[in-house]
């Protein structure tokens, strides 16, 4: 019990230094993830659940990452995009079907007893799916098309939605209470209360400031440095080459999801080129003249 005390504890500051701009998300979701750890849930319910709101690349999906790598270790989350049971003839491939095949969830539920089930995007799944989300929400064992029952007890389950992204993304002075009370109220027109009634919590996080997409870039490069300090490789980066890593980074239709894949292809390529001409790659990344690579400054 010491233990789990201690980690929890930890819990809110780790996720605080992981994901940016979403200081009012994070307490809320660390007071679900510690009352399922302690084993505080109603029995005859899933650990936890989540309904994470707003635009792409604002830390829904990073944030679910986070938790449950810190509470499980790596491979614990199940991602399914639900875009791809939109249609009626997909629906079979998530649930199963009569003649015994369990679907991609059942496969993952007979396969592990614990973690994270991440359902992006869950507004773009036929309607036949949101009636399993009712059951799945409200009790721990779930009879899926194969007719076999599945346990859910060991698991938290977080859905994605960019309903009411819109609202959020739109230029105006409006309060950020007043947006996140008109996206929820979209969420209402759209679905059944008594599905949204089910969440544990819905969290409608913020489009990411000029200043929070820095912080963003400067946590990925920090990351990066010190993967790059691991291999020998003593870098730092000069102020012109973090502004055209994070300029590049951000992308108006996906946030900061590019994020991470930029810093590393182009400190990447940098590092490559070092080697390709013989030296050691140490000394300082900066913006080469010809401007579109990053090269380094010994």
């Amino acid at each position: 019990m010491n233990h789990l005390i201690e980690k929890l504890t930890s819990l809110e500051p780790h996720l605080a230094s992981k994901i940016k701009g979403q200081g009012h998300v994070i307490p809320r979701v660390c007071s679900v993830l510690e009352r399922g750890q302690f084993g505080l849930q109603p029995t005859g319910k899933p650990l936890g659940s989540f309904l994470f709101l707003g635009p792409t690349g604002v830390g829904k999906t990073e944030l679910t990452l986070e938790f449950s790598r810190y509470l499980f270790g790596g491979d614990a989350v199940f991602r399914f995009d639900m875009s791809e049971f939109l249609h009626l003839d997909a629906v079979k491939l998530f649930m199963g079907d009569e003649t015994g095949s369990p679907g991609r969830l059942g496969k993952v539920l007979a396969e592990h007893r614990q973690g994270v089930l991440l359902f992006d995007e869950i507004e773009k799944a036929h309607r036949l799916i949101w009636d399993l989300f009712l059951q799945m929400l409200d009790a721990a064992r779930i009879t899926l098309a194969d007719h076999r029952a599945y346990d859910l007890s060991g698991f938290y389950i977080v859905c994605t939605s960019n309903i009411g992204s819109q609202q959020l993304l739109r230029p105006t002075r409006l309060p950020f209470a007043t947006l996140e009370r008109a996206v929820l109220a979209e969420l209402h027109r759209f679905f059944r209360p008594e599905l949204i009634g089910r969440f544990d919590e819905k969290i409608v996080f913020k489009p990411l400031s000029p200043n929070t997409q820095r912080e963003i870039g400067q946590l990925a490069i920090s990351e990066e440095l010190a993967r790059f300090r691991a291999q020998g490789f003593e870098l730092t980066v000069s102020e012109p080459a973090v502004e055209f890593l994070v300029r590049r980074g951000i992308q108006k239709a996906l946030g900061a999801r590019p994020m991470k894949r930029t810093v590393q292809k182009f400190m990447g390529d940098a590092i490559r080129h070092t080697l390709k001409s013989g030296h050691r790659p140490t000394g300082t990344l900066a913006v080469s003249p010809l401007f579109d690579h990053l090269t380094i400054e010994q």
